[in-house]
């Protein structure tokens, strides 16, 4: 009866296993759709706003990551959406990674509302100017080293840890408007290669 016991409780440990395996893989085949929407929209957005900050000297051109932000969350909830009718299953993985990119879009938006929105009205001159590329960029770099972890992908940790530190002391080291050419870069880097080489692989089946 004992033998039957062990047996019973390393089949159960073996099926939980197997089920946590094909959950990472699952989500892994799902991940990259949205780093290459993302990390095409960012590319996108940053080599405009860098060219046009650069030839009319205006930094108003930044109110452009607003409707990037805008049209991309659109966008994913249409593919979230699009994902229930689909019925396809929920698992803990997908919450992970779902919150954690979440909590970076919270984070991100409420710093920039903060900065460029509520100071202004708040205070009649600006206290310290703060510089808002470098910091989303670690958010970026913090966000892409974790989902690395969490798929068990070396490549996509080491991505996220080289493109958040060195995009984040380029962006310090060269203001203006060479932060969104910065930021485009580590888009690259962090979202868009990454998710390209997610959806090439055929291993997750």
């Amino acid at each position: 009866m004992e033998t039957n016991n062990e047996m019973t409780v390393e089949r159960s440990l073996e099926i939980i296993s197997r089920h946590i395996e094909q959950s990472r893989k699952d989500i892994t085949k799902n991940a990259g759709l949205p780093m290459i929407l993302w990390g095409v929209m960012t590319i996108v957005t940053g080599c405009i706003v860098g060219y046009m900050w650069k030839t009319t000297g205006s930094a108003n051109w930044n109110f452009l990551w607003f409707f990037m932000a805008i049209i991309g969350w659109v966008i994913m909830l249409w593919m979230s959406h699009k994902e229930k009718r689909k019925k396809l299953p929920v698992t803990f993985m997908s919450q992970v990674m779902s919150s954690l990119w979440l909590a970076f879009g919270i984070f991100a938006s409420a710093l920039a509302i903060l900065l460029y929105v509520v100071a202004p009205f708040a205070f009649s001159t600006w206290i310290v100017y703060i510089s808002y590329t470098p910091i989303i960029i670690l958010l970026v770099g913090v966000c892409t080293t974790a989902t690395g972890l969490i798929l068990k992908q070396g490549w996509i940790t080491a991505g996220g840890i080289i493109g958040g530190l060195a995009g984040a002391a380029l962006a310090y080291s060269l203001p203006g408007p060479y932060e969104a050419f910065v930021m485009a870069g580590v888009a690259l880097v962090t979202l868009l290669i990454p998710g390209i080489m997610i959806n090439g692989r055929k291993d997750y089946v």
